[in-house]
């Protein structure tokens, strides 16, 4: 019911467009120029979005016996006129085209007017029309695969593993398609990372055909914490470019589920007492400082996993390992050189803390 209701819709809107074409012709008709258009209003129907840009003609004659200059034509936007100058005069009873060349900038109905004026005396301008719908193009199989890599073609060459716990594995897939004339062979890299797993359920992709890597990321083997990228390379025959290179990246995560309650009361526990800094405005290429103290409130050692900056312009100086009921500076340097306007950067502390696994540090201010 729902497909019928669209197509009467959609039917309407196509006879409400022809309908208008027809009052424009009767409009048309009613000006005196000798000069006389074969179809002052085109309907051109459904055109698909790769068909374009749409060139088609209207068609003129010359019925008075005189010459007649068309000496201005008023286009609409994203059309273009060809076969006309305004310095060559239309002989009597000649007759002669002008091309327009159409490309609209989004799908849907469209309906166009061109003014056309000529040197006749005390005569109206001549208003020509087009019209008809833009259709959006039926996808094909290629069309998905738009990241081109020798003989071989990919929806996409990067997979993100998302959160993954550190004795987690997660599975993705890659997709191929072989856009060359020839039969392609995938084989494992000798240097595939231990972490990593590949799957080919087929490894020779004939042409114009469509296969997939199957991914699995071992978070155990991996052994690391925060935010990982990782390079994968595939080693094909492909002539053009045999070695295929994908990207992975995961955010590992420590896993305190294992914890017994009891013993949850004596792991570390870290502290910060403002994770903000400020640096209001300062001239670029300016070094930005500024130290912040954690401290280790917990029963145990407090450890520092790893640090994740958004910004490879900051270094960070610390300790990686905090004894319990101590403190420890963490001097951060940013510099500005590569920075304008607003800056908001961060440093993210990845801790053995179970209460506070990842503590986020704010770097914000102007850069003049």
């Amino acid at each position: 019911m729902l497909s019928l209701f669209i197509k009467t819709i959609m039917h309407k809107k196509i006879f409400l467009l022809f309908i208008s074409f027809i009052f424009c012709s009767l409009h048309v008709s009613s000006q005196d120029s000798k000069l006389k258009f074969k179809g002052t209003s085109l309907f051109l129907g459904n055109i698909s979005e790769d068909k374009l840009p749409l060139n088609f003609n209207f068609s003129y004659i010359n019925n008075s016996n005189a010459d007649i200059r068309i000496i201005d034509v008023k286009l609409p936007d994203n059309t273009k006129i060809s076969n006309w100058n305004k310095q060559i005069p239309i002989k009597p009873n000649t007759s002669g085209i002008i091309t327009i060349s159409y490309s609209p900038k989004r799908l849907g109905l469209f309906n166009e007017k061109l003014i056309v004026k000529t040197n006749e005396a005390g005569l109206k301008e001549i208003t020509l029309s087009f019209g008809g719908e833009i259709m959006a193009k039926k996808k094909t199989q290629v069309d998905y695969y738009k990241q081109k890599d020798g003989g071989l073609s990919f929806i996409r060459k990067s997979i993100n593993f998302g959160d993954i716990k550190e004795f987690q594995k997660k599975t993705d897939t890659i997709y191929i398609f072989n856009s060359s004339n020839k039969s392609i062979k995938l084989e494992s890299a000798s240097t595939l990372p231990a972490f990593v797993s590949v799957q080919f359920p087929k490894k020779e992709i004939e042409p114009n055909n469509a296969e997939k890597l199957i991914i699995t990321y071992n978070a155990a083997l991996r052994h690391a914490y925060g935010k990982t990228t990782d390079t994968l390379f595939v080693e094909s025959n492909d002539e053009v470019n045999p070695v295929k290179a994908f990207y992975l990246t995961a955010d590992i995560f420590e896993d305190f589920s294992k914890i017994k309650p009891e013993k949850m009361k004596l792991q570390p526990e870290a502290y910060l007492l403002n994770t903000n800094y400020d640096f209001r405005l300062v001239k670029r290429g300016v070094e930005v400082k500024t130290v912040f103290n954690l401290k280790n409130k917990g029963k145990t050692q407090l450890v520092i996993r790893k640090i994740d900056k958004s910004c490879d312009c900051i270094k960070v100086n610390y300790a990686d390992k905090i004894r319990f009921d101590r403190d420890s500076p963490f001097e951060i340097i940013m510099n500005t050189a590569n920075l304008k306007g607003n800056v908001h950067e961060t440093i993210t502390l990845i801790t053995n803390d179970p209460k506070s696994p990842r503590i986020v540090l704010h770097i914000m201010g102007i850069v003049d």
